[in-house]
């Protein structure tokens, strides 16, 4: 997980000054981690989708100062690393993108396990 958190921050700061924001990934023994049904084998991760502003806070894909393009952009460079299984996020304008019931402010990002 770590590995693609790295590449995902290293391609996105060669193009944009705005941060990435990298939420939920899971607790370390794989416990429970309300509200989440999954998070539990550390190869999942929530980020944040891009913000106009770059402001560090949350966003909706619904919002005025949500940047889908930028978002889009960031969901390139996810699958282009390659070690994705699926991104669900509910702006799914945005390729190769799942709609989940929850997901209006963040991606959630499934990578493989191997």
């Amino acid at each position: 997980m770590l590995t693609f958190i790295f590449q995902i921050e290293h391609r996105w700061g060669a193009i944009d000054s705005r941060k990435i924001g990298i939420g939920n990934i899971s607790r370390a023994d794989g416990a429970v981690f309300p509200p989440h049904r999954s998070h539990k084998s550390g190869l999942e991760v929530d980020i944040r989708p891009i913000r106009k502003d770059g402001k560090q806070m949350p966003v909706r894909y619904t919002d005025s100062q949500y940047d889908r393009n930028a978002t889009r952009k960031l969901v390139e460079f996810i699958w282009q690393t390659e070690m994705v299984k699926r991104v669900a996020f509910n702006d799914v304008s945005i390729p190769r993108v799942q709609r989940m019931t929850g997901h209006d402010d963040h991606l959630h990002v499934e990578i493989i396990s191997e």
